[in-house]
């Protein structure tokens, strides 16, 4: 089944896989850490016996809600853990104490320039995991020497994403947009809305370039349509933890 040029395309789908492709590249390139490794521990405070706090967010994931009028909220899921380290003089080596585990939700109300314009009954989820960064992969992602390499390339990035979220294996499409199409990425990087300089920011259009061609082909479109639909949209980096500033409801809390 060849690939669909401009009729039919989702473009609220579109979007959604495009902000997802986006996480996964980004991680790619420079990893994304998990929630201890994202800890921030204050100062020290005392003397015979020292003590500090410390403590983490980040987003596991985020559901596309719509609403009526064309209104979307995300609804945004953090894991959160807050841990106090005690150390003595004679025993510098910190022991931790209290860790406080928290499932959070966060309703956010997407202004017009975020939305995805998901249909009434669509749901779009987002999965934003922690992802170990393989830098080469990334360049040869960019930079294949063949078509045949390209889709080598493609097999060793859905191996690198199974092995952080074993559950994609359960989503074909994702492997099907990697592995599927060699010849429809090697190509795309001839378009013209390619950046091909060596810009630090244009290895972030370049991100921005990919995730919107691998969307496409999650949803049989071809890059060149993907990329134009996309042209004018900013996908929101709803995996960061300070986006937006909507109050925040814990629904669940456990003490471990």
């Amino acid at each position: 089944m060849g690939l669909r040029g401009p009729k039919s395309v989702n473009l609220g789908m579109l979007k959604a896989h495009a902000v997802q492709w986006t996480y996964i590249l980004f991680g790619l390139r420079d990893g994304h850490p998990d929630l201890l490794e994202m800890m921030r521990w204050g100062p020290w405070h005392g003397k015979t016996k020292q003590v500090r706090g410390g403590t983490a967010k980040k987003v596991l994931l985020v559901r596309i809600i719509p609403s009526e009028g064309g209104r979307e909220t995300a609804l945004r899921v953090f894991q959160a853990v807050n841990v106090l380290a005690t150390r003595t003089i004679d025993d510098m080596n910190p022991q931790f104490e209290n860790p406080i585990c928290q499932t959070i939700e966060m309703d956010l109300n997407l202004p017009p320039k975020w939305r995805f314009g998901l249909s009434e009954y669509e749901r779009a989820i987002l999965f934003f995991p922690g992802l170990p960064a393989q830098p080469q992969l990334w360049r040869q992602l960019k930079r294949p020497e063949s078509i045949k390499q390209l889709q080598h390339t493609g097999e060793g990035i859905h191996a690198w994403l199974s092995a952080s979220v074993p559950g994609i294996q359960g989503t074909p499409q994702y492997r099907e947009a990697l592995c599927g199409h060699p010849a429809e990425l090697f190509q795309a990087r001839r378009l013209w809305n390619f950046p091909r300089t060596d810009r630090p920011s244009s290895d972030d259009k370049r991100i921005a370039f990919f995730a919107e061609s691998l969307a496409g082909l999650m949803l049989g479109i071809a890059p060149a349509t993907a990329t134009k639909k996309l042209a004018r949209w900013t996908p929101p980096r709803l995996w960061l933890p300070d986006f937006g500033k909507d109050k925040w409801r814990i629904d669940r809390q456990s003490t471990t």
